[in-house]
Parts: structure tokens; sequence; C-alpha cells
């Protein structure tokens, strides 16, 4: 059995504890053996557990979200599988929900999570369904799970609840085959909010917002107020209250099933979401600093799910980089000043998301939350909340499986090595 050691590292070890300076941690095959002091010269940099992330899209062949779109091609399923590894992660969950199992053929673990119930296989139906093979259709989340899945999940996603999905795929893609003018995510978004609002009610239509965000897009002349609502409507709506009721429906499949469940939880879903928090279930309600809420509405939310024993899990989505539809870190840093955040994921953000150690990097430097306490957030935490996803993973402890990554502390996403299982992966940019 092949020994490797680090050599004069500083390491935060996923269990929230206080880095400790200066160790050699001892791998032999793909396990760590031993952690002991140093005697090299300390080689600048830290070790911390490979990110294990719970909530990733276009991470396995087969139906793109939970809305059965038409799948990527492999080439990009590995591109993003590689840009996962290359920030720092080495266990995804992948919460498509209709993929069917399979290899995937790339160094990261990946394992799935399944939202293929009655109702949610309707709403997706219903938004989409263009991905969605007879095989897809007939593999029950019961199955999925006999199969190896973790998880049920996206359960309720943003393409068949109203979310982002809607905002930067289907109101754009339909305005611009009826005017030919191309939107941004945040114009569609808005003229979403102006004809249902944050929380999804046909009620909610206010002709001067939509009006004013017609305007703001271009669409002024092109498409009137009726016309904008009937767009956004008929795109938001029809799945919507189905959607909804696949939240109860795949909660209790869950306990059934004694797996967690992984909920789309925004605006228009929190009633619902916690309604299910209350039975008892294990649940993530997953990107809990989703833009459609606000500052107040979101810490509350939080406090209320977290005293019924879910996990609040923020999505980094694309806060710091593309921007494309949030519109900062005020959320995501409230969340975390407040104490309420248990896991941390990326989300998709039409494939715009940002690493996790960015995020992390970000919200330690201004004060949020310990660094520590952040890394176990997206490590032994995640770990715990999902026991099937990473067994012996999370932490750097002695027995654990040796999924590593050593970086930069000054600027946590300068990653230089990622190994998994004891092997190395990547190294300064490039997988191996």
């Amino acid at each position: 059995m092949s020994t490797t050691v680090l050599q004069g590292y500083d390491l935060i070890d996923g269990q929230g504890t206080p880095v400790r300076q200066d160790v050699d941690i001892v791998i032999e095959g793909d396990t760590i053996r031993e952690i002991r002091p140093s005697q090299a010269e300390n080689a600048g940099m830290v070790v911390i557990p490979g990110l294990i992330n719970n909530h990733t899209h276009g991470t396995a062949y087969g139906p793109l979200f939970p809305s059965g779109h038409e799948g990527l091609s492999r080439e990009q399923v590995r591109a993003n599988l590689d840009r996962h590894l290359l920030e720092g992660t080495t266990t995804v969950l992948c919460v498509d929900g209709f993929v069917l199992p399979g290899e995937q053929a790339h160094p990261t673990n990946v394992k799935l999570a399944s939202c293929n119930t009655p109702a949610c296989l309707a709403a997706a139906t219903i938004a989409d369904g263009g991905g969605l093979a007879e095989a897809n259709r007939a593999f029950t989340a019961r199955q999925a799970v006999a199969a190896g899945a973790v998880a049920l999940g996206e359960i309720g996603a943003g393409h068949t609840l109203g979310g982002g999905g809607a905002s930067y795929m289907y109101i754009p893609a339909e305005i611009e085959k009826r005017t030919g003018v191309t939107i941004t995510p945040r114009q569609a978004n808005a003229l979403k909010i102006a004809v249902l609002g944050r929380h999804i009610f046909a009620s909610a239509f206010d002709p001067d917002a939509v009006a004013e965000a017609l305007d703001a897009a271009g669409l002024a002349g092109k498409l009137s107020v009726e016309e904008a609502r009937e767009i956004v409507s008929g795109i938001v709506l029809p799945a919507f209250d189905v959607a909804l009721r696949g939240i109860a429906e795949a909660a209790e499949l869950a306990g059934q099933l004694d797996v967690p469940v992984l909920v789309h939880n925004a605006a228009a879903s929190m009633t619902q979401v916690a309604a299910v928090a209350a039975t008892g279930v294990r649940l993530i309600a997953g990107h809990s600093n989703h833009s459609s809420f606000d500052l107040r509405e979101a810490l509350e939310h939080a406090e209320r799910l977290k005293a019924m024993g879910a996990i609040v899990d923020v999505s980094t989505l694309d806060t710091f980089g593309a921007r494309r539809l949030t519109t900062g870190p005020e959320l995501l840093y409230a969340l975390f000043e407040a104490g309420l955040v248990d896991t941390i994921s990326t989300d998709y953000a039409g494939g715009h998301h940002d690493s996790i150690l960015l995020a992390i990097d970000r919200a330690a430097k201004a004060g949020v939350v310990s660094l520590p306490a952040a890394i176990a957030m997206a490590t032994a935490n995640v770990a715990d909340a999902i026991p099937g996803l990473a067994p012996r993973r999370g932490r750097v402890v002695p027995g654990a499986i040796a999924d590593l990554v050593v970086t930069d502390p000054a600027n946590l996403d300068n990653v230089r090595m990622v190994m998994i299982g004891g092997n190395v992966v990547a190294r300064d940019g490039v997988v191996v």
C-alpha cells in the first residue's frame, strides 16, 4: 500500500475547530492514517477536506433540472464536473431529479437525488418535459433510492415553481420567439414579479409595474401589458400548484424511505416548506438565500425552519460574479451573521454559479462567519445531513477517506491541488 505525506501544511479539518498550524498528513492508500506536528518548513498553504456540494445541476447524464429539460451533452456534463473539481469540490449531489443511475466516468464522486414522484413528474411534464424518455418517466423515486439515490430532490424546482429557471430560460425564450427581442434574466424576473409577485399569485398583477418592466426591457410597443401577462402567467402558473403539491408528496415518501428531502425554498414555496418541516421529516431547505426573499422574510423563515429541525442550506448562485439574477451577498451575509446556515452549495444559476470557496473567502473576510465554521458548512455538515452522500468524507481525521484540497489561505478559491481517495486529480487549474 502506497504512503503519501503532505508536509508542513496548516489544517482546517472540517469540524469547525480552530486552524492547526504546521502539520503532516500521512495517507496510506485512500485513507488518512495520521496527522502529526511537522518538522518541515511551513508550506504557506492550507489543507481542507474536499468540498461536498449538495445542490448541483448538469453534473450527471440525463434530463436537466426537475422540469425534465433536454439533457446537456456528455462533453458539457464533464466540463461542469471539471469546473466543480477545480473549485475544490470532490463530491456532488446532482438534483436534476430524473437522471437514471449509471457510471459518470469522472474522478468526482457523483451521487443522485430523485424527484420522480407523481406530482413532480406531472409538474415537469406541464412545464417542459422535453428530455424525459419513457425510461425516465417510469423510474420512480422509490426505485431510485433502491438503486442508490441518497435523497429526494430537488422538489419543486425554480423551473416548475416560477423561480430562477423561469426567469433565465422560459420567459426570455418565449419573448424572443414572439418579438425577436432578447431580454436579460433580470429583466424577465422584473416582468415576472410585476405580473405575479414574489409569492406567485395571479391576484398580484400590477399593470403599471408591468408597463414599467416592459419599457425597461425595450419591449414597449412590442408587447402589450395584457400580452406580457399572458406570457408570464402561461409559463409559470400551469405547473405551479402541481409542483407545490409535490413538496408534501415527496416529503411523505422521503419519510417512508428514510432519506432526506431537498426542497426548493423560495418566497413562493415557503409556506409549504415550513409545513413539511413541521412533520419532522429530514428536510434540507435549499438556497434559503433565494433572491425572491426580502431580508427580514429570509431571516424569519430560516429561524423558523431551524427551530423545527430542518437543515438551512444557502447557495452561492451568481452572487459575486455574473449577478444575472442576484444583486449581491446581502441575504447570504445576513444568514451567516445570524448563525442560521447549516450547509453551503452552489446551485446552478443558469451555469453561472460562483465557487463555494470564493463565497467562504468573501464571507470570512467580511466578518460574518468564521473560516473553520464556514468550511464545516461545506464539508462535514453536508456529510452529516445526507448520510449516504459522502461516507467517511468531509473531515480531515485519521480513518477518513483522503479527499483533500490544498489552497491559498489568502485567497481560498485559488485551489492548488485536489486529491480524491489519496490520488491527485487536479493541480494548478488542470484536471490530471
